[in-house]
């Protein structure tokens, strides 16, 4: 008995440890009063207005929360305070915020209610970066279409790199590295002759995820073995401890849900003639696919930042959960509180203190809403 009781005690020591503040998101602390169609981006002014991109209806707007009022800006096309197709917002230099134009390979300052100065996402390189953070620094951090895997000092051969735009110099480097896993599940895709979409697909495939602190740290978020490392300006990492999780076994309900999923998604196609059209691949076979036994611990999509540095990261759960739950991690890597959101949601953006969600309602409609944190 004696024996046993070190073992006994650092079982309940780490059993406590564990034990953090759970918060349930359940009221909103406002909702526009208008939908939206696809929404792409989401940005929240110092002033406590909204920018906010629509994808398909190729808009980009302001909205005032208190008084429900919607402002355009710009307008669609490729001349001065125009763009072609908005998509993601960051926050720029100063108040400014700066947009990514999928339809023209840019990036577009806004300043105000006004369209700016454009920044040319291919900087000296010649190839496109294919934006997904932002450093306080006004650095833009992504992938490009040529990145080869483990090509660099210290990477590994099943690792890219995360490339980084000095929107400034021009200058594209690499930030660090992360773990490529299996793929994002889609491996070809083609369009057929109905104008449906086929997949070539690898149904929950485990693949490392990323994001970037505003003080430019990097995030590491891996899928084999469940934690956070934290890569800084001068490159030294900071490893964190495992975090818990409960592996989800893959049932036929996961299999379904999964397939559903792919084929409610909506992609947006460009034809020469400057069109949008939303286009949905067909729903796959679950019979027709190699399934892992569980998912993932986590959604690669679903890891964001908040302006404080936190890192949220939406765990996987099982098939017909009534919500979803984010792990909130510091920037040592440590598991501090639980966050969960009602599963019709989806997460797209924080302000300060607040964060937006998209709720789709059963007309496909988008609905925009704020909850403080």
């Amino acid at each position: 008995m004696r024996a046993g009781l070190p073992l006994l005690l650092l079982v309940t020591s780490v059993a406590a440890a564990q034990k953090v503040p759970s918060t349930v998101l359940t009221k909103p602390d406002g909702q526009f009063p208008e939908p939206f169609s696809n929404v792409m981006g989401v940005r929240e002014l110092p002033d406590g207005r909204v920018f906010v991109t629509d994808r398909l209806e190729r808009t980009v707007s302001v909205l005032d929360f208190q008084t429900g009022d919607l402002t355009p800006v710009g307008r669609e096309g490729q001349g001065p305070g125009e763009y072609v197709m908005p998509g993601p917002l960051f926050p720029f230099r100063g108040d400014s915020t700066l947009m990514v134009d999928f339809g023209a390979m840019r990036a577009v300052v806004l300043v105000g209610t006004q369209v700016g100065r454009t920044i040319s996402l291919a900087g000296t390189s010649g190839l496109p970066l294919i934006p997904a953070a932002i450093d306080g620094q006004g650095r833009l951090y992504g992938s490009m279409p040529t990145m080869s895997r483990g090509a660099g000092p210290g990477a590994a051969a099943d690792s890219v790199p995360i490339a980084r735009l000095n929107t400034v110099t021009g200058a594209i480097d690499t930030a660090g590295w992360v773990g490529a896993g299996s793929g994002g599940g889609v491996v070809a895709m083609r369009v057929s002759g109905g104008g449906r979409m086929t997949t070539g697909l690898q149904p929950y495939a485990a693949q490392d995820a990323w994001a970037v602190a505003p003080d430019g740290r990097i995030a590491i978020v891996h899928a084999d073995a469940y934690r956070v490392d934290w890569i800084d300006g001068s490159g030294r990492r900071t490893a964190g401890p495992a975090l818990p999780h409960t592996p989800v076994k893959i049932g036929p309900a996961e299999k379904e849900e999964w397939a559903d999923q792919m084929g409610g998604a909506t992609m947006i196609m460009r034809t020469d003639g400057g069109a949008s059209r939303a286009m949905r691949p067909e729903r796959p076979n679950v019979d027709d696919l190699e399934w892992p036994a569980a998912k993932p611990p986590f959604e690669t999509r679903g890891v964001l930042v908040t302006p404080e540095g936190e890192l949220w990261i939406r765990v996987s759960q099982q098939a017909g959960a009534k919500r979803q739950r984010y792990d909130v991690v510091d920037g040592r890597g440590q598991l501090v509180r639980h966050v969960e959101l009602a599963d019709d949601q989806r997460l797209v953006g924080f302000g300060k203190g607040t964060l937006y969600t998209v709720r789709r309602d059963a007309d496909d409609l988008q609905w925009l809403e704020r909850y403080r944190r």
